[in-house]
């Protein structure tokens, strides 16, 4: 059984029809993305599976049905990052920012310090702890946000366009962290519309108007280049050259980095 299962999703506001009879379904440790190009839904199908936007019995975490009974315990399994809140940081400092939802939870100061220590050298922000989330790069602050939707160990992480903001650099380490994270149980899903992101994923959905079109492998979906771009999804010009470089069997594989590409041809 998937850790994480829509069933027959049926969303509408008024008349208008968004989502109807959608499914998905995520096995455990699995590192999904789904893209989109804008518009298609991915901040509202983000909204209505962490219940942002009220609506039940039709999303089921880790066993747990998200209805009215059980939407604190659902929510408690999983993390959220969305580019669409504008003020995402409550507190001052970063190390304030962190302790805040494992406040929340009702853990002790030493379970507090302890996690927060554990992410903090995972992901090598030990020395952001003490400063202003303000004086933080606009790179920092969207890893951050990723460390923040981490820190409770949720069981799935939730990620909405949330490598937007971040250098290319930043963005490289932070997907390799998190399919690190996979390998010890973490399950991601990746909804996004920048396909510099998804090189990490154990299988790719693309989305558009509400539904979900095609499924397969990272190299099944970016062969299809022609129909990406016609939907509106800019193709990497490094995954570009790689797939020309593939049909003059030049290359193997595609690439994401124009260094590792360089490599493989000399």
């Amino acid at each position: 059984m998937p850790l994480f299962t829509v069933n027959n999703l049926n969303y509408n506001i008024d008349d208008k029809i968004f989502f109807k009879e959608f499914n998905l379904g995520i096995e455990e440790q699995e590192f999904v993305s789904i893209i989109a190009p804008n518009q298609s839904g991915k901040t509202m199908l983000t909204k209505l599976l962490c219940a942002i936007i009220p609506t039940y019995d039709m999303f089921i975490l880790n066993d747990i049905s998200l209805n009215k009974e059980n939407v604190l315990e659902y929510i408690e399994e999983i993390g959220i990052v969305t580019n669409d809140i504008k003020k995402p940081f409550l507190y001052k400092k970063v190390r304030e920012e962190l302790e805040y939802p494992l406040e929340n939870l009702g853990y002790s100061n030493y379970k507090i310090n302890r996690l927060i220590n554990n992410i903090s050298e995972f992901f090598e922000i030990e020395d952001l702890l003490n400063k202003n989330i303000d004086s933080l790069s606009q790179s920092d602050q969207s890893k951050l946000l990723i460390i923040l939707a981490l820190v409770h160990k949720p069981k799935l992480l939730v990620l909405d366009d949330a490598f937007n903001n971040m250098d290319e650099d930043t963005r490289e380490f932070m997907l390799k962290r998190l399919y690190n994270l996979t390998e010890n149980g973490l399950t991601v899903l990746n909804i996004t519309s920048n396909l510099n992101t998804i090189y990490k994923s154990d299988r790719i959905l693309v989305m558009k108007d509400f539904k979900i079109e095609k499924e397969g492998s990272v190299e099944e979906i970016l062969k299809q280049d022609s129909y990406l771009t016609k939907i509106g999804l800019s193709i990497p010009i490094v995954v570009e050259l790689s797939l020309k470089l593939m049909s003059y069997d030049l290359l193997d594989k595609i690439y994401f980095n124009m260094e590792e590409l360089e490599s493989s041809l000399w």
